[in-house]
C-alpha cells in the first residue's frame, strides 16, 4: 500500500435493511474524525449507537482494524439523545457503554465491542437529536432525524388461523399501511422447518424466501401499499437452500410449535418502514450501475460548533426505523405442495398426514 490511507471503520450497521459496500476516495493527511452510526426503532425498547473513530497507517487495512485501539477511542466518551421542539431541548436520555454484545468474527476486532445502549422515550411529535461528546468537549458531534411512526401488516389477516400457499400458478400478498415519516420500506418473509437427523436430533432452521425494498414511496400515511411475490418463487426458493443430497437428514417438516409468544411458525412476515435519512444512505451508498464506480459519501453527522477543536469532519448517519412482524402458521394444501411439488419433492418434507402435524395443529 503507498501512503497513508485514512480507513473510516464503519462497523456492525444494522439491521434488518441490507448494507452495501462502498470505497471511499480518503487518501489525505488524518485528523480525528469520529464515526457514528444510531437508527432509532419505535417497535424496540433499545436503542443503540455505536462510537468509532477514524484510524491511519502504513500496515494493510485489514491488519489494522484487528486492533481494537484502532477503532475506539481511549478516553472518555458520552452519548445522549435530546428530545427538541424547534431549537429547544425539552428532555435528554444517556446511554450507557456496553462490551457485552458479541460481534462476528471478521476483518475488524471483535475482542472490545463497545455499544452506547440507551432507553428514550421517542415519539413521531418531535425531532431527536444524537449528541456525542468525546473527550470533555473537544469533539462534540450531533445530528438530527424524525422518528417513523410505524406500519401495519392488513394481509395476511393476523385473525386467520392459517396461510395456503399452494397453486404456482397464484402470486402471494403482502398489504399494509405506513404511518407518518416513512420513506424507504423492506419486506422480507422467512420460512421456518425442522431438520429431523439420522441422530435422533431435531434440528431447527430458518431460510429467507423473499426480500424487496421499495425506494421513496410516496403514499400518504394510513393508505395501503401491496407488495406481491410468486408461489412458485417461494418454493424455487426454498428449493435453491436447502440440500436435498444431506444424508445426514432423514426427514423435513414445517415447524408448527408454538415460539415463546405463543404463536405458530411456519412463516415470518417482517415489513420494516425507515425516514429519509436512511432513505437517501441507501440511495447514495447502492452500487453503481455504470463503468465509474466512485460513489459520494453520505454523512448527516457533523462536528458541532461548541467542539474545542476548531476544524473537522464527522462521519455517520442517524435515522429512524419500524418493524411490524407477524407469522402464520401454513395449511395442509401447502405442506402436501412442499412434500409433493415439483420444486420440493425432493427434500424429504412429510405430508400433512405425518404424526408432527397431527400433534401440532395450530387450527381446527
Amino acid at each position: 500500500m503507498k501512503g497513508k490511507i485514512l480507513i473510516i471503520s464503519i462497523l456492525g450497521f444494522l439491521l434488518f435493511f441490507s448494507a452495501c459496500n462502498s470505497d471511499f476516495d480518503v487518501n489525505d493527511k488524518w485528523s480525528d474524525s469520529p464515526v457514528v452510526f444510531c437508527v432509532l426503532d419505535k417497535s424496540q425498547n433499545m436503542q443503540y449507537v455505536k462510537v468509532n473513530k477514524s484510524f491511519l497507517g502504513k500496515l494493510p487495512a485489514s491488519e489494522m482494524a484487528s486492533v481494537s485501539d484502532s477503532l475506539f477511542y481511549n478516553c472518555d466518551v458520552q452519548v445522549k439523545l435530546n428530545r427538541k421542539q424547534g431549537n429547544s431541548i425539552l428532555k435528554s436520555w444517556n446511554f450507557r457503554a456496553v462490551d457485552s454484545i458479541p460481534k462476528e468474527p471478521g476483518y475488524f476486532a471483535s475482542d472490545r465491542n463497545t455499544i452506547w445502549v440507551g432507553t428514550p422515550d421517542i415519539s413521531t411529535d418531535y425531532m431527536y437529536e444524537l449528541e456525542v461528546n468525546i473527550d470533555n468537549g473537544r469533539i462534540i458531534a450531533k445530528g438530527e432525524t424524525n422518528i417513523v411512526e410505524g406500519v401495519k401488516i392488513k394481509t395476511p389477516d393476523e385473525r386467520a388461523p392459517k396461510i395456503e400457499l399452494a397453486k404456482y400458478s397464484n402470486d402471494f400478498s403482502v398489504v399494509y399501511t405506513l404511518g407518518k415519516n416513512s420513506n424507504l420500506v423492506q419486506t422480507c418473509v422467512y420460512f421456518h422447518y425442522l431438520e429431523v437427523l439420522n441422530t435422533g436430533d431435531t434440528v431447527p432452521k430458518t431460510i429467507e424466501v423473499y426480500n424487496n425494498t421499495e425506494y421513496k414511496v410516496n403514499v400518504s400515511p394510513y393508505t395501503n401499499v401491496e407488495q406481491a411475490f410468486s408461489v412458485a418463487s417461494f418454493y424455487s426458493s426454498i428449493a435453491a437452500q436447502i440440500n436435498a443430497n444431506d444424508e445426514t437428514v432423514v426427514k423435513r417438516l414445517v415447524r408448527m410449535n408454538p415460539d415463546h409468544n405463543n404463536k405458530n411458525q411456519s412463516i415470518t412476515f417482517a415489513v420494516t418502514s425507515s425516514d429519509e435519512n436512511m432513505y437517501t444512505y441507501m440511495q447514495v451508498t447502492k452500487p453503481s450501475g455504470g463503468i465509474a464506480q466512485e460513489r459520494p459519501m453520505f454523512t448527516n453527522i457533523y462536528i458541532d460548533k461548541d467542539s474545542k477543536l476548531n476544524s473537522g469532519t464527522a462521519y455517520g448517519l442517524i435515522a429512524s426505523r419500524y418493524t411490524e412482524v407477524l407469522v402464520k402458521a401454513v395449511g395442509s394444501e401447502t405442506l402436501d405442495s412442499l412434500a409433493r411439488g415439483i420444486h420440493t419433492k425432493n427434500l424429504k418434507f412429510q405430508p400433512w398426514t405425518d404424526n408432527y402435524y397431527i400433534t401440532h395443529k395450530p387450527y381446527n
